[in-house]
């Protein structure tokens, strides 16, 4: 259309060209004689029109003016109703082409071959005609706030025209609240806009689910749970990895909102005991992003979870995760090695992807050949200058051969982020006691131990295991202090004699603020957390270098204690050393790490 409008301008100007090398037009010069009829041109009174004279021809810019804006009118809606055609399920070719045709064939009639008057109002006609004719048959099969040319939008239109002077009305119920893009998946394009439009049948909750998202977001908040009870709505949200408590919301309001939740997945919001799951794209204060609804019957009702992905800055460097630089140098030194095995360990959901990946990213991968292999259907975000081969289970390969297939390039690191079985824990063990360094990475809940144990319990011989490590590299995450509103204390020489903490080291502590008294006013929240008194995640990091005691320990006596017991002895710092170090540098508070080492 836009193309077709470009020529119909280009030969409009020819059209002038010739009225300015003398060609008279009716157009430019015309108009329709009083008396008998007669036409009152150019050639007959050229007295008349000596005000519009060039050099050559004659030119009336009100008409000029006049059939431009007609020209640009038809150009603008007849691309809209292109455009429109499709959302409405109309057929575009039947509705483009009246408009297109029929005026394109009376604008040049107008131009050419009738009395200017008449022939203007015939083109207005042929250009509105076809066009109100589908502005009435979409209008019937939409909702009413989406209806065009009625009088709410006009006025709508008129208000958004006006400059400010004039308050510009808002046109659909459900277009208020935070300005947010959103967009149903989980099914074909013609049902996720069928859900989008029932969804939107119900906009206050519509409107309630923006203001979630947005709350989610200005709160830092990466899940909300709402647990359904039969009159109240139990609100709870996960900030810097804590659950805290919100303020419950009605049940009736609560219901409708989570019908436009599971619509917008594609789910069925009459369902409220069976499990259910789905995601719906949202783009918001520039950023895009699915938001994850899962929901699940229980005894008082219904659980759903919502999880809406709130970007986080990107850590770079140990040092930015909160590695002391003493320990930094030490990780390298390991990673650094020629051969062995290095191994990454955290909680599930506890960091482990990052520590990974920003571990990898300090070593010398520009002067070593890295390599690896990895899951597939468990993909994780790639480091520069390591390549990796992704294997697909479920299309019957196996981790072993492709890793088999990947030293064949003689790569001078190996890394398998997951061990799954014995034989590829054989093959990278063979690996490490050779001539390579390789890494993993293991789930374990509690400490380094625990994560040698975990490995172990793969099956492998305990000699050829404990031959090869050389360290592990553990990482609980504690939350930091709000620097906005954390307040100092003097900790008693009892309280810094149970922490370890000479007294001539430390002068005070810091903690979370205190709350007001009964009998005290309420302070305001800091802008800074939104009250909570934390602010961000840091890591408590503790390293295991593994000496020949620990690998005694290993093939002797595989246990939790056992393994603890060598590695303190090697002169390895625990992770509650390392954590009192972050309460003595004010970086977080002593109840902070409690609950931390209590999980």
């Amino acid at each position: 259309m836009r193309r077709f409008a470009l020529l119909a301008v280009c030969l409009f100007l020819v059209f002038v060209g010739f009225s300015w090398l003398g060609f008279d037009s009716h157009v430019f010069a015309q108009a329709v004689g009083s008396a008998g009829g007669a036409t009152d041109s150019v050639a007959t009174n050229p007295t008349k029109y000596k005000w519009t004279e060039f050099e050559y021809g004659y030119v009336n810019p009100i008409k000029w003016f006049a059939v431009l804006l007609l020209l640009f009118l038809w150009v603008f809606t007849t691309d809209w109703v292109g455009q429109d055609c499709p959302d409405r399920k109309l057929p575009r070719k039947a509705w483009v082409l009246p408009n297109v045709f029929i005026f394109g064939l009376t604008f040049w009639l107008l131009c050419a071959a009738i009395p200017f008057f008449l022939g203007y109002i015939l083109a207005i006609a042929a250009w509105a005609v076809p066009l109100f004719m589908y502005i009435k048959t979409r209008n019937a099969l939409v909702d009413p706030h989406e209806r065009v040319m009625t009088k709410d939008h006009i006025r709508y239109v008129i208000g958004g025209m006006s400059g400010g002077k004039m308050k510009r009305e808002v046109k659909e119920a459900w277009d208020e609240g935070p300005k947010m893009e959103i967009k149903p998946l989980g099914a074909d394009d013609t049902k996720n806009t069928e859900n989008l439009y029932t969804a939107r049948k119900l906009p206050d909750a519509y409107v309630w689910v923006k203001e979630l998202i947005a709350e989610l977001i200005t709160r830092r908040a990466t899940r909300v749970m709402m647990d359904y009870t039969k009159e109240t709505v139990a609100m709870r949200y996960l900030i810097d990895g804590v659950w805290l408590a919100g303020e419950n919301r009605d049940r009736e309001s609560s219901d409708q909102m989570l019908a436009v939740l599971k619509l917008l997945c594609n789910l069925n919001p009459s369902e409220r005991r069976a499990r259910q799951s789905g995601e719906f794209f949202v783009k918001y204060d520039g950023k895009k992003f699915n938001c994850a609804v899962t929901s699940q019957g229980t005894q008082t009702g219904e659980r759903v979870l919502f999880n809406v992905p709130v970007a986080s800055s990107k850590l770079e460097t140990l040092e930015e995760l909160g590695m002391r630089e003493g320990m930094i140098q030490d990780v390298k030194g390991l990673m650094g090695g020629h051969d062995g095995l290095f191994v990454f360990a955290a909680r599930p959901e506890g960091g482990l992807t990052t520590l990974v990946s920003v571990g990898l990213s300090a070593t010398d991968r520009l002067m070593r050949d890295f390599a690896g292999i990895e899951a597939k259907e468990a993909r994780e975000p790639e480091v520069m200058n390591i390549s990796l081969r992704y294997y697909d289970t479920t299309a019957g390969e196996k981790p072993e051969d492709v890793l088999t297939s990947v030293l064949r390039n003689q790569p001078d690191a190996v890394m398998v982020r997951r061990i799954d079985n014995p034989a590829v824990f054989n093959i990278v063990l063979e690996q490490a006691n050779a001539t390579r360094i390789c890494f993993t990475s293991v789930n374990a809940k509690e400490d380094c131990a625990e994560a040698v144990l975990r490995l172990l319990s793969l099956k492998v011989p305990a000699d050829q295991y404990a031959k090869a490590l050389r360290g592990v590299l553990y990482t609980r995450l504690c939350r930091r202090l709000c620097k906005g509103c954390r307040e100092e204390f003097m900790p008693s020489a009892a309280l810094l004699k149970r922490l370890g903490i000479p007294p001539d080291k430390v002068e005070k502590l810091y903690k979370t603020p205190t709350p007001p008294g009964p009998d005290e006013p309420p302070k305001p929240p800091c802008e800074h957390c939104g009250g909570i008194g934390y602010y961000g995640r840091i890591g408590i990091f503790e390293l295991m270098t593994v000496d020949d005691g620990i690998r005694r320990a290993i093939t002797k006596t595989p246990k939790l204690e056992a393994i603890r017991a060598a590695s303190k002895q090697a002169g390895n710092k625990t992770l509650q050393e390392e954590a009192i170090r972050l309460v003595a540098t004010g970086v977080t508070s002593l109840e902070e790490v409690s609950r931390v080492l209590k999980e």
